[in-house]
């Protein structure tokens, strides 16, 4: 029973998900401007391995 409705949580989330993508790739969604960086409230970091870049945010 459970596993069922983690299945509809793990679709449900995919949804929102791809519409969110496809929103962002229509270009709804304006671009961050740098100096509006230090009031978000997200962190991020960058770590550099061997010319790799990976990205998170905290």
């Amino acid at each position: 029973m459970k596993t069922k409705k983690k299945e509809r949580e793990i679709i449900e989330e995919e949804k929102v998900l791809i519409s969110f993508l496809k929103a962002t790739k229509d270009g709804k969604y304006a671009k961050i401007e740098k100096t509006s960086l230090p009031y978000s409230r997200i962190k991020e970091k960058t770590v550099i391995i061997e010319d790799e870049y990976y990205y998170s945010l905290r």
